[in-house]
């Protein structure tokens, strides 16, 4: 094996370890006469990371980078190319969190790379400052009743609160760095915004794809509103009680009924037990196997699905013996009398209906169900709702339902009346939607409401998905699932903090008016005076003369709003009106695969004939460190705040600064569930960032008296361990590269965290001697500086759009060619040269790490310069190692000492004569490259202690004498002297 001992072991042997405690008291009083000699590195920069400093750090350098002004320098430079990111509003309902952080800082990283590159960045941050989020927060999560207040107070209220979420919120976002004109910016309350919107709305209205129809909606009986499904968030531990009833059946084929004379009951199963006040009909399907099974006990029949018998035998507690089978299509003509109205109801056919699913006989309420819907539609069954806005039973559903509410005592009413046909009531735990703002159930509710007709849109959007990039790919599927699912958008709300439908109705026919005229008219008037004037203005100020003429005192306004996903969906219209309606980029939460991707998407497609995106980024949601979504309730929720500034008590929630932050934000970004928390952050801190500032100092201390302008070394003079280095350097630049035209910010990180415990710790550690004992100006010296600037400056562009401030903070302390250059982001990316992507010198430099790697074995944790090496090779690799070496046969300053990083290293091409008796002897083997094939090269290495005395001057075992120092020091004080 490679580095086999003779002696049969890799340690050192007693005469080693008696050697090394010897040199070691010998040394223990070291001189200091020559310190000042050395060319001992300074700089200004700190690289240590002190507790709570961070902050004030990054805040200055924010000031004296200007920040600030760094889009708008931008915006006025010359550049042939524009990126446009288009920022997705966030709600203006409160202070950031961590989701905010997570989606500002991807944004920011992406730009700022997009800067670097020579892009124009087109970015207008901006906020959704409407709807339901907003207008509970601005009545006090609902403590204020709003039916005692006036629409107009409520808009003034929201508005209000609005604007002040958004200056915390925009402060927040400066502070983290992002680059954006925050003087500017769009808000879905500009007067413009909301007229560009109904413009929007009257050109889908006038193609056909928006209508008014009595369709079951998502409703929100806690907000009195329509939701659509991107307002849902669904609970997974919602119990709803489960109930097990029966339907008596009064009419039958004459084939099954031949069968038994007994009373059928059928069995039907429903967790809206609210709901069956309002069934019509029960849903079979034609192909599934029915069965009659008859209890013994009472002689009750039962009619449901074959598959169902066993688990009805439990229910009832007693064997049931089946009377026969059948199939679903000898159900046609099979009516059943309604358990509270005592109607007759009828059997109907639904494709709907699967087998598997409950009893295979579904109750079917038309007014609160999709399919069920649907099935009153197909046989012309007259649909009427029963529930008012706020989920209470109307008159009409009789003296002992109505004013009941749903969710609080209609249940209990309803199960009261049918109890005598109920099997069984248990707790059902089961995923159900909740309204997003209040966290309380939604109902279905047939009402009249206005929709985008998905239909007539659906096959464009899933053509032009096909062609849009989605990051990471895997969420294309999201949102061709979503367009695919919904049929219609219901797209009016039943609030009044929002942009109004601009329709006007018909008083005795209730039927919509709708023209050019009426909507170019209250246009203008929004552009000009905002949406409150839909409030302010009566029907004489708002319509149109010509609807006036028409229509007279008959004409009413309507009173629905427009979702604000409708609002969001549509700034494209207003942001990106200068572009071509059309964004390189949107970039946000999972979320929006149903949300503001999915909007924008159908309302440009509507409008443009096109998306409003070439292409779509995608990153995941915050959760604590457990991986547990965040609750105030649990007390688990991070504040973006006190990561950036600390809590008061900064032991428990220290400061840990901007950049922190934005790494933790960049390293996350390929995951579903982005984990954050105390432990998190101190391994950011302290196993990647002060790693890295470490790296930094001690390059940037090296560098400071380095002028790159002057003093860079050709290519073709550098040391072959230096040409190795820019190898390394030029590889670590074209993966960093790609990775940022991914947009796989994590593993740029991963890369950079990688060259520098790898790379940079191998290269540091053997350079010192070079880099503090060399003449200054020799050309050993300078070629590792030559290597150390572009490793400096490659590093910290690569790390600049992650991590501004650092960046910034090295860049100020880099020797550069223009003092003009006052900020990393007013240059451009690194370049990379060809010559250094000299790949032939991974064979030719890998003997010299195999042996690096034997002799270490050996010594193990020793210091590797307390000893002399001797290296005995084959021919081939004795003319490999010798372009190492090439000068002398022994030598305390070769490439190949330096990487061996020994006090002196002999090259022999014969055994030598005479093995020391305190040596250790290794056998190893490399590969060289001959004729294209990795051919086995065996060697044998001496590893002995140093020959020589310690030098006073550089502290490595070169010196004839030790009161001398060794001859390469006293060259180089002898240059010194002669200057």
């Amino acid at each position: 094996m490679r580095g086999y001992l003779w002696n049969g072991n890799y340690k050192l042997t007693s005469h080693f370890q008696k050697h090394y405690c010897a040199r070691w008291k010998s040394s223990e009083h070291k001189s200091k006469r020559y310190s000042k000699t050395l060319i001992l590195p300074k700089s200004k920069f700190n690289s240590t990371l002190r507790d709570g400093a961070a902050i004030k750090r990054e805040l200055n350098i924010q000031k004296a980078c200007s920040f600030n002004k760094l889009y708008s320098w931008q915006r006025q430079t010359d550049r042939n190319k524009e990126f446009v990111l288009h920022d997705g509003p966030p709600y203006a309902n409160g202070a950031t969190h961590v989701g905010h952080a997570i989606n500002k800082i991807l944004k920011d990283v992406t730009n700022r790379y997009k800067l670097l590159r020579g892009y124009k960045i087109h970015y207008v941050p901006g906020w959704d400052c409407h709807g339901l989020p907003i207008e509970m927060k601005a009545l006090k999560d609902g403590k204020i009743d709003e039916r005692t207040l006036k629409p107009l107070d409520i808009r003034n209220r929201a508005l209000k609160f609005a604007k002040k979420a958004i200056e915390v919120q925009r402060k927040s976002f400066q502070q983290w760095g992002v680059m954006a004109d925050w003087s500017e910016g769009y808000l879905t309350t500009d007067f413009s915004y909301e007229a560009n919107q109904l413009e929007v709305f009257f050109k889908i209205y006038d193609k056909g794809l928006v209508y008014r129809e009595f369709l079951p909606v998502y409703w929100s009986p806690s907000s009195r509103t329509a939701l659509a499904e991107a307002e849902l968030e669904y609970n997974e531990k919602h119990c709803s009680k489960s109930v097990y009833l029966t339907l008596d059946v009064t009419e039958i084929s004459d084939s099954i009924r031949s069968l038994t004379d007994k009373r059928i009951k059928a069995v039907i199963w429903t967790t809206t037990a609210w709901t069956i006040p309002f069934n019509q009909l029960v849903s079979y399907h034609s192909n599934i196997q029915y069965q009659l099974l008859e209890n013994h006990n009472n002689g009750d029949v039962y009619l449901c699905e074959e598959s169902f018998s066993v688990k009805l035998s439990t229910l009832l507690g007693c064997q049931l013996k089946v009377i026969c089978s059948f199939s679903g299509d000898n159900l046609k003509g099979t009516k059943y009398l309604q358990p509270i109205t005592n109607e007759v109801c009828p059997f109907l056919h639904g494709d709907h209906v699967s087998s598997g699913k409950g009893t295979g006989l579904v109750h079917t309420a038309p007014a609160h169900g999709h399919d069920d819907f649907e099935m009153a539609r197909q046989y012309d069954l007259p649909i009427e709702c029963y529930v008012d806005e706020e989920g209470k039973y109307l008159k009409e559903t009789g003296p002992e339902l109505k004013g009941k509410t749903i969710g609080v005592d209609a249940e209990t009413t309803v199960v009261n009346l049918v109890k005598n046909n109920i099997i069984k009531i248990e707790d059902y735990i089961h995923s159900y939607p909740y309204d997003w703002r209040t966290n309380k159930p939604v109902i279905i509710r047939a009402s009249k409401q206005w929709f985008v007709n998905n239909k007539l849109l659906k096959d464009q959007a899933l053509e032009w998905i096909e062609k849009i990039d989605v990051i990471p790919s895997l969420f294309k599927n999201n949102l061709r699932n979503n367009i695919e699912s919904q049929t219609y958008w219901c797209i009016s709300r039943q609030r009044v903090w929002g942009v109004p439908i601009p329709v006007f109705y018909d008083n005795k026919t209730d039927q919509p008016i709708v023209t050019q005229e009426s909507i170019k008219y209250i246009c203008e008037l929004v552009r000009n005076n905002g949406s409150d004037i839909w409030w302010k203005l009566p029907v004489e100020q708002l319509a149109h003369h010509s609807l006036l003429d028409k229509f007279g005192s008959e004409l009413i306004k309507g009173t629905d709003i427009l979702d604000i996903w409708f609002d969001s969906g549509t700034s494209w219209a207003s942001v990106l009106k200068d572009n071509n309606y059309e964004a390189d980029v949107y970039y946000e939460g999972i979320d929006q695969c149903r949300g503001w991707f999915l909007t924008s998407l159908l309302t440009s497609i509507a409008v443009n004939s096109k998306p409003p995106y070439k292409k779509v980024m995608i990153h995941g949601f915050a959760t604590d460190e457990a991986g547990k979504k965040m609750s105030k309730s649990i007390g688990n929720v991070v504040d973006p705040e006190i990561v950036v500034h600390g809590g008061k008590d900064k032991n428990e929630n220290p400061s840990y600064g901007v950049d922190i932050l934005r790494w933790w934000a960049a390293q996350s970004q390929a995951k579903t569930n982005i984990m954050i928390g105390k432990n998190i952050l101190n391994r950011i801190t302290n196993e990647c960032v002060f790693p890295v500032r470490k790296c930094f100092g001690f390059l940037l201390r090296n560098l400071s008296t380095f002028d790159p302008s002057t003093q860079c070394i050709e290519y073709s003079l550098l040391l072959p361990q230096d040409q190795y280095m820019l190898l390394q350097l030029y590889q670590y630049g074209q993966n960093i590269t790609r990775y940022y035209e991914e947009s796989e910010f994590n593993k740029v990180l991963l890369e950079t965290i990688k060259f520098v415990n790898v790379h940079f710790s191998f290269y540091s550690s053997i350079i010192k001697d070079r880099c503090y004992c060399e003449e200054k100006s020799s050309i050993k010296r300078l070629s590792s500086l030559t290597v150390q600037y572009y490793m400096a400056d490659i590093l910290i562009r690569s790390l600049a759009p992650i991590v501004p401030h650092l960046a910034e903070e090295i860049y100020q302390h880099l020797p550069k060619h223009s003092p003009a250059e006052s900020s990393i982001f007013k240059t451009s990316w690194f370049e990379l040269h060809d010559e250094w992507n000299n790949t032939s010198l991974q064979n030719i430099i890998k003997p010299v790490f195999d042996i690096q790697s034997d002799v270490q074995s050996v010594l193990v944790t020793e210091d590797s310069m307390e000893y002399d090496v001797v290296i005995y090779a084959s021919h081939s690799l004795f003319e490999i190692l010798k372009l190492f070496q090439p000068d002398e046969v022994t030598s305390s300053s070769s490439p190949l000492n330096e990487m061996l990083h020994t006090s002196h290293t002999s090259l022999l091409s014969e055994p030598p004569a005479i093995i020391p008796d305190d040596s250790q002897l290794v056998d190893g083997l490399s590969t060289v490259l001959q004729n294209g094939m990795k051919v086995p090269q065996h060697f044998k290495i001496i590893i002995m202690p140093a020959m020589k005395n310690i030098c006073e001057r550089c502290r490595r075992y070169t010196a004839d004498h030790s009161s001398t120092p060794c001859e390469r020091c006293l060259t180089v004080l002898a240059h010194d002297w002669a200057e």
